[in-house]
């Protein structure tokens, strides 16, 4: 496969020659693949991040090197031809979103297209997909600073696909949002990777998103020291279940920890999330039972537990153990039986709702069940179709519930 991005020996040198010379990039070589999702990974100063603004054609001080991105040399590109590269083949996101402040959230979204002379008719018709896409149709005439900052980074990454680039570029998109919102992020952009065909460039300092991506590039100091390849993706799932060779009678569970420690509120010190780590990758491979995994929250810490309350250890316990025994039935032949899959889904669901709703409510929200298990919609597609009202075909939930029930479902599939 031709790279869609070819870097080699690259360097970027901030006031070469000078005594506050600095070395922002050293000899960077690396190839990255159309539908990559690559996640550049390092503490804050490796170069992270210029060379994310290298490949955007922003960053334009490199001093040695080639870089060619879709059989272009950037190095040579001057004027027009670099303005034109950047609206045509890399959409950004930003840290700090980066939005212009006077102007509403649709404005924002579709001023890119204004830049490049496209038809007012057809401005229109892209930002309503995407608003509608992203579920911010009811934020459309909102100023930026109403928003929060979940809110605004969907209106980020709507803007980045407004010219329908093939490249998506994001620079510690995470940054600025709280825990949910963050994961809510993540998995837009592995929609955008798998179900878009989208080659994804992030760059972060945070190791818990590392599971979403499907090569991983660490720097340190302007140099790549390393790489790892992933042999799967995690689509906004907790438990994912992949056969391993040879084990006909075995399922092994991949788990990203992060998210499951945010959905159940637990607030544990770096000693404790080690056990509890260690101890639920047994419990997900069956090494131990739901009774052995009880003990091991129940008891104190200076017994190798991680002393939670009976009741919650009790709760947990059963609360994990739904989980990945829903996501075991759910990824068990997935073309198969799904209307009993989407009837096991609700209901576990809404277990705990509290409110009471109609039929027509039931039957729209199990429609939008099907259609995310059958792979037809993302998360935010199903959390919009849970926040729009019934008159507008959705299932008419307040817009918290919608966003709970949302998470909910990010963990299982």
């Amino acid at each position: 496969m031709i790279p869609i991005i070819s870097i080699k020996n690259l360097s970027v040198i901030y006031d070469k020659g000078t005594p506050a010379e600095v070395v922002a990039l050293s000899d960077v070589t690396i190839d990255i693949f159309p539908g990559e999702f690559v996640i550049v990974f390092g503490p804050s100063g490796c170069g992270k991040s210029t060379l994310l603004y290298a490949i955007s054609g922003a960053e334009r001080r490199m001093t040695e090197g080639e870089l060619w991105i879709k059989g272009k040399n950037l190095r040579e590109m001057e004027g027009e031809d670099i303005i034109a590269f950047h609206r045509e083949s890399v959409g950004m996101v930003f840290q700090a979103y980066n939005l212009i402040p006077t102007v509403n959230v649709f404005d924002n979204i579709i001023l890119p297209l204004v830049f490049r002379g496209v038809p007012k008719d057809e401005r229109l018709k892209k930002g309503k997909e995407l608003i509608e896409r992203f579920g911010i149709d009811h934020l459309a005439k909102m100023r930026p600073a109403l928003l929060s900052g979940g809110q605004q980074q969907r209106v980020g990454i709507a803007r980045a696909l407004v010219n329908d680039t093939e490249i998506i570029l994001a620079d510690e998109p995470t940054g600025n949002l709280d825990s949910q919102s963050a994961f809510a992020a993540m998995d837009i952009f592995t929609d955008l990777n798998v179900a878009g065909k989208k080659t994804v460039i992030l760059v972060t300092h945070e190791s818990q998103y590392l599971p979403y991506a499907s090569r991983i590039i660490y720097m340190k100091d302007g140099k790549i020291t390393g790489e790892a390849r992933q042999e799967s993706k995690k689509i906004s799932h907790i438990a994912a279940v992949h056969p391993e060779e040879g084990k006909q009678a075995h399922e092994t569970i991949s788990l990203n920890i992060e998210r499951l420690l945010n959905y159940l509120e637990l607030n544990l010190v770096p000693e404790e999330r080690e056990i509890f780590e260690r101890e639920l990758k047994k419990f997900a491979a069956r090494q131990i039972s739901k009774e052995k995994l009880f003990e091991v929250l129940d008891a104190p810490f200076r017994d190798g537990g991680i002393g939670l309350y009976k009741p919650a250890a009790m709760r947990l316990a059963q609360e994990l153990s739904n989980i990945l025994e829903l996501s075991a039935i759910l990824h068990k032949s997935a073309d198969k039986g799904i209307k009993r899959k989407s009837e096991y889904v609700f209901n576990w669901l809404f277990a705990d709702y509290e409110g009471k709703l109609s039929q027509t409510q039931e039957e729209i929200i199990k429609k939008a069940i099907h259609e995310r298990l059958k792979g037809a919609s993302s998360l935010p597609d199903f959390q919009a179709n849970l926040d729009k009202p019934v008159s507008e075909d959705g299932a008419g939930l307040n817009e918290r519930t919608a966003k709970n029930i949302a998470q909910k479902m990010g963990l299982i599939f």
